[in-house]
Order: structure tokens, then C-alpha cells, then sequence
């Protein structure tokens, strides 16, 4: 049965050597002993704490535990609940919950390896700043059930887009298995039906349209200042990424290949960090290297070639791969105005917001912040040097260019992710529908 804590089973030691039977009579007897009005009991020095019942049992190594509960109801459930699970072989010491969220992201951390060391940096800093630095971080886990876990997203899903606030959420609930699998809690909140309904989607689908299409990139091209232009040539007619385009050299560029002009994809500007660093292809480790190699058009060669005239390629020496690795130094073809490597921050917010906002792609939504050297943007994530990639892959698509090749060329591993996020309806797919039926029916006849 549920301890009292507020009152003495029998009267205390003051009185136990009186030979009245009833506490009431007892309690009349001896006015110097602590008492409590209720029924004429002998009042504890707990008497009137929160959580007047607790729960005791012993654990499987025959330790004594306990709980308080505010109702005697709670208590001698709970009570019952431990006794029959430790009958069962199924018992998880309470205390063991009481364990900080906070705790637990560190504990995930020291447990997880990467093969590049700049992954562990990217996952520390997010679940730092949306887990360990938010309310969650301050709870127990035993605290933290699936309306816990909702409240978190709604809040999140305020500050983040839906793919980071899914991202973030499955590495929480990687964090909550790891504190299943190690007896800390009985089940993963996370795996709740309840958050799995309200779960957000780590991606988006795919937009039927085009980000940004061939003639909107011509008008941002002419919008771009001299030493940029080429940087919409490379994105759409060779599909790099951003931070392969800015560490792309003019050795990489290989004029007398067998196959014709070819570009060599081996390396990208990342950043470790706030430090910039010279690194493989996206995805790249020492067991799987991730260079490939893209036909060079001719259109595309000839605006390589004049930049490189007028913004000859300068040398640039980087951490290979962190801040602390040893220096590298490449020849790259895009610097700014310093002969710096370009910074993505400065580029993205002064370079290429600008343009989009010159040809109508995005509204400047404060125009009054730009005299004091500060713009606010509308949205624009699928708008930005990324898009230009998407655009490569679905021109190349509507060219013919078969899902593997264009994978390869991509640097992707699963061509049907190529298939379902790269690829858009271009402007002449209807004309293209109605040609194919020509020709079956012409083939049939």
C-alpha cells in the first residue's frame, strides 16, 4: 500500500509509550506532539508538501525505490505497475528518465562517426541550437512525451523550413532509440502515431515547374556584374554545385580530351565552420571518391575562356578539408574583387538576391533598409545558384539525355533522386507530347 507522508501510521516516538488506544484520545493526551486536525492524526514533519502518497518497491537487485504522487489512486497504481514489471523481467529504474535532454544530445553525439569531419559540426551546431539551447533541452526524458515532441515542431517549424525542422526530427528520434536501446526510457515519443501524422516531410516535393527558367537566367546573366556572368553559364550548361563552381580551376578544364572539351569535377569550397576549406565532391571520403566528369559545351567553353581573359585565374591556398588541415593551394577561376574565394554568405545575399530582384524573380520586401545597407528578401530558397542546377538537369532531360547519364553527370548514386527532384516541366514538353503520338501513330499506320 502508498506510504502516507503526512501522517504517522502509529502516534510518534513522544507518545508511544501511551497505553490510550485511539490516536484521537492520544493526540488529547499529549498537546506537545505535532498534530494534524484530519481524522486526529500525528502529523509528520512532511505534513502539507506536495505529493502526500509515494510508491515503494523494491528493484531487481532487492534496493528499495520510490515516487511521490499527489493522488493515493496514482500512488498504488504506480506501485503496482513496478512491482509487476520487475515480476516480469521488464524493469527500468525510474531514475534513469531523469536524465536531461541536453545530456542525451551529448551522449548521441560521442556516439556517432562521420567519414568527413565536418558532418559532426554541422549536426553539433543544429541540434545544439534546436535542441540543447530550446526548452526541450531543459526537460527529462521521462518528461517528454509525443505533445511534447508536437509543441517542438510547431514551435520550430516558426523559425525553419519544413525540410531542416524534419531533418533535425529524425536525428531527435535517432537520439530517443539510442535511450530505448540503452534502458533509459521504455519508448521513443518520436514514434508516436500521433507525431508520425504531424511529422514533417524531410523533403518537399518536387515543383512540377521550373525554378527558374532559360530565359529568366539570360535576364539575371545580364543583371550580374562582368566577373559573375559566367558563374549562370557554368550552373546551367554543366549542373555544378555552388560550391564546386567556386573552387572550379583552370585545370580542370581539359580542352584536348578524347571525348571532346571535358570538365573535371574534383573539388568544392566548403566551409568548416566559418573557415573556408578546399574539399572533394560533395559526399566524397578516403573509400569513396565522388569526382566525375561533364561535357564541356561549346557555348559554355567560349564564356569560360573570355572570363578567364579579362579575370585571369589566381592561386588561393585553403585548410584541405577543416580548419586545421593541411594548406592546399588551387587555382581557381571565380574570386571576388579582393582575390578572395568567393564567400557564399556575401554572395548569395549581395550578388544574387539582387539580380533576382532586378528581373522580377523575388520583391525587396522593405525598400527603405536598403539606404542603411540592409535588404530583407522575399523567400527565395529554390530560387537561389541551385536553381540553375535544377534547370541543367531538366533541359537535358527534354534533350534526350538518359536518367543514368544524367545522374552520373550530376554526381548523384540513385538516379531515380535525380528523377525526382531535378527534373521539371520545361515550356515545350506539350509540344513534345503531341510529336510523340504523331510518331506512334505514324509507326502503327
Amino acid at each position: 500500500m502508498p506510504y502516507d507522508r503526512w501522517h504517522w501510521a502509529r502516534p510518534p516516538k513522544e507518545a508511544l509509550a501511551c497505553p490510550h488506544s485511539s490516536p484521537a484520545e492520544c493526540a488529547a493526551r499529549h498537546p506537545e506532539a505535532p498534530r494534524c486536525e484530519h481524522k486526529g492524526k500525528f502529523a509528520q514533519q512532511s505534513h502539507g508538501a506536495p505529493k502526500r502518497w509515494q510508491a515503494r518497491w523494491r528493484d531487481p537487485d532487492g534496493a528499495q525505490d520510490s515516487e511521490a504522487f499527489t493522488k493515493e489512486t496514482d500512488a498504488k497504481k504506480h506501485e503496482n505497475k513496478m512491482r509487476s514489471e520487475v515480476d516480469a523481467g521488464t524493469y527500468i529504474d525510474p531514475k534513469k528518465g531523469k536524465m536531461l535532454m541536453s545530456a542525451l544530445v551529448d551522449m548521441w553525439l560521442g556516439a556517432k562517426q562521420y567519414p568527413n569531419p565536418r558532418s559532426h559540426y554541422q549536426v553539433e551546431s543544429r541540434t545544439r541550437v534546436h535542441i540543447k539551447d530550446q526548452w526541450i533541452g531543459g526537460m527529462q526524458l521521462n518528461e517528454v512525451t509525443a505533445s511534447t515532441i508536437l509543441r517542438w515542431i510547431v514551435d520550430r517549424k516558426r523559425v525553419l523550413d519544413e525540410t531542416y525542422v524534419g531533418l533535425i526530427l529524425s536525428e531527435m528520434q535517432s537520439m530517443f532509440d539510442l535511450a530505448v536501446d540503452d534502458d533509459l526510457i521504455r519508448k521513443n515519443p518520436c514514434r508516436a502515431f500521433t507525431v508520425k501524422q504531424q511529422k514533417p516531410r524531410r523533403s518537399k516535393p518536387t515543383a512540377k515547374e521550373l525554378p527558374i527558367t532559360w530565359e529568366q537566367s539570360d535576364k539575371i546573366r545580364v543583371e550580374l556584374a562582368d566577373r559573375w556572368k559566367a558563374i549562370v553559364d557554368v550552373g546551367r550548361g554543366l549542373g555544378l554545385r555552388q560550391g564546386e563552381i567556386f573552387g572550379l580551376s583552370d585545370i580542370d578544364i581539359i580542352w584536348d580530351h578524347p571525348d571532346g572539351p571535358m570538365v573535371h569535377v574534383q573539388r568544392q569550397i566548403a566551409w568548416d565552420g566559418s573557415v573556408m576549406v578546399f574539399d572533394g565532391a560533395k559526399g566524397e571520403d578516403d573509400l569513396n571518391p565522388k569526382d566525375r566528369w561533364i561535357e564541356l559545351g561549346e557555348e559554355v567553353g567560349i564564356a569560360l575562356l573570355e572570363h578567364m581573359e579579362k579575370y585571369p585565374p589566381i592561386e588561393v591556398t585553403l585548410p584541405h578539408e577543416t580548419k586545421d588541415g593541411d594548406p592546399v593551394t588551387v587555382r581557381i577561376i571565380f574570386y571576388s574583387r579582393e582575390k578572395k574565394p568567393v564567400n557564399k554568405n556575401y554572395f548569395n545575399s549581395f550578388v544574387w538576391k539582387p539580380a533576382l530582384a532586378a528581373v522580377g524573380i523575388i520583391a525587396d520586401l522593405d525598400p527603405e533598409l536598403k539606404a542603411k545597407g540592409k535588404r530583407r528578401w522575399e523567400k527565395s530558397r529554390d530560387k537561389m545558384m541551385h536553381a540553375l542546377r535544377h534547370l541543367y538537369a531538366s533541359m537535358m532531360i527534354e534533350a534526350g539525355v538518359d536518367i543514368y547519364t544524367l545522374a552520373d553527370r550530376l554526381g548523384h548514386a540513385d538516379p531515380a533522386f535525380t528523377l525526382r527532384k531535378y527534373v521539371h516541366r520545361v515550356a515545350s514538353a506539350g509540344a513534345k507530347v503531341r510529336s510523340a503520338l504523331r510518331n506512334m501513330y505514324g509507326t502503327a499506320a
